[in-house]
């Protein structure tokens, strides 16, 4: 299940106390929560590359591996792509799907009076009937605009948060996309936020349905749920009101990902290792017991977590976007920018400062000269296709506790 522009920062298992999400923390007392999941870039298309491939957005394609929805389907497996976003449908590997569910978009001007009437309400709806039709070993890929879509939520989901002095929510329905500045309104930057919690909200009652649905259903005993997202949402944390340039800051970066197994493996469990979406791709092949991701690429499985297993460590997590760069450590966070061919560089300490507020490059020089190196290498082992071969890093850079 993907949900399209959900960060991971408004979930209340990802430590949110204003936004209740019970469905959110119904799914994650029965999963195991991966905290510290970065996208590789906030590029829909290279998300899905690394879902459905393994293959990490600085990754060539290098070998023939065959996509997910393709090696499923020769395994002899159902497989159903439901979806309300035509970008996602209209991917080449997205014609593996045997079958191929495209909800229809309407056009959106104002908030929907009933649950059922929203773009994530009617997705889910159809994914529900889509698993109730069938009890054969399937891959059932859901996937929703989310809040990529227009923000429809009834009014009551985002007025909710509104504090008596607070000024009234506002209606539109067309996701906000624009550069915040110093002196621009915090009402209407508070109003952005709540807008954007209505759908969480709204998102967050879907899921119930979803769990409700699976939980009655026969093959219950047996089905993987994973829930996650491409990217987030920046709502004016660092100058940015929906997608601009793409700075990958981690309201952009920072995602969910909840992976419930059918024997209540890993329920309750957490873990910060770093995680990227190829991870998923790698998990899901070794569930459906199909070919994995080859040993020398970037993508790892992680059912070993959920049963306990020890897993080796990921040092380092690289993401791309044009003219910017993102690389994470256990212990600090580098982001880069190229200007009029000017390079800058920002540094956070991790996993104190999570929303990067603290930028101290100019006091840990030499820890930016580190990550950027050690960028630098990941960069050309990932053309070379020998990623696993890099070298450990220095202590420096992923010893947390300072």
């Amino acid at each position: 299940m993907v949900i399209d522009r959900l960060g991971a920062g408004f979930l209340g298992p990802y430590g949110n106390t204003w936004l209740d999400t019970p469905q959110f923390n119904r799914l994650a007392s029965q999963s195991v929560l991966f905290e510290t999941v970065l996208a590789d870039s906030p590029e829909l298309a290279l998300a899905y590359r690394a879902w459905w491939t393994g293959r990490h957005a600085l990754e060539p394609a290098m070998d023939s591996r065959l996509a997910l929805p393709q090696s499923a389907r020769e395994a002899g497996l159902r497989t159903v792509l439901v979806t309300d976003d035509p970008l996602v449908a209209e991917l080449p590997d997205a014609s593996f799907f045997a079958e191929r569910k495209l909800l229809s978009a309407s056009p959106v001007t104002r908030a929907a009076n009933e649950l059922d009437e929203t773009g994530l309400g009617m997705l889910f709806l159809t994914a529900i009937e889509t698993l109730r039709t069938g009890t054969e070993p399937a891959l059932v890929w859901i996937h929703s605009r989310g809040m990529a879509g227009p923000w429809d939520a009834p009014s009551a989901l985002r007025q909710q948060f509104d504090d008596e002095d607070d000024p009234v929510a506002p209606e539109f329905v067309d996701p906000p996309r624009h550069f915040a500045h110093q002196d621009s309104d915090p009402d209407e930057l508070l109003g952005y936020v709540h807008a954007y919690a209505g759908q969480v909200a709204l998102a967050d009652t879907c899921l119930g349905s979803l769990l409700d649905a699976l939980d009655e259903s026969p093959p219950t005993g047996t089905t993987l749920l994973a829930v996650t997202s491409p990217r987030g949402y920046p709502l004016g944390e660092h100058g940015r009101i929906g997608p601009a340039d793409e700075a990958l800051y981690s309201e952009l970066l920072h995602v969910p990902l909840l992976v419930r197994l059918p024997d209540g493996a890993g329920a309750l469990a957490r873990t910060q290792r770093l995680v990227q979406p190829g991870d998923l791709f790698a998990t899901l092949a070794e569930w459906l017991h199909l070919p994995p991701a080859p040993e020398s690429g970037f993508a790892k499985s992680l059912l070993p977590i959920a049963y306990g297993e020890d897993l080796p460590p990921r040092e380092l997590a690289v993401s791309t976007a044009p003219a910017h760069g993102a690389v994470r450590s256990p212990a600090w966070l580098l982001l880069t920018a190229i200007v009029d061919d000017e390079v800058y560089r920002k540094l956070f300490a991790k996993p104190d400062d999570r929303w990067e507020v603290n930028e101290v490059s100019s006091r840990c020089g030499d820890i930016a000269e580190q990550l950027a190196a050690a960028a630098e290498q990941f960069r050309q082992a990932a053309a070379a296709g020998t990623i696993a071969s890099l070298a450990p890093l220095a202590e420096v850079l992923t010893d947390s506790r300072r």
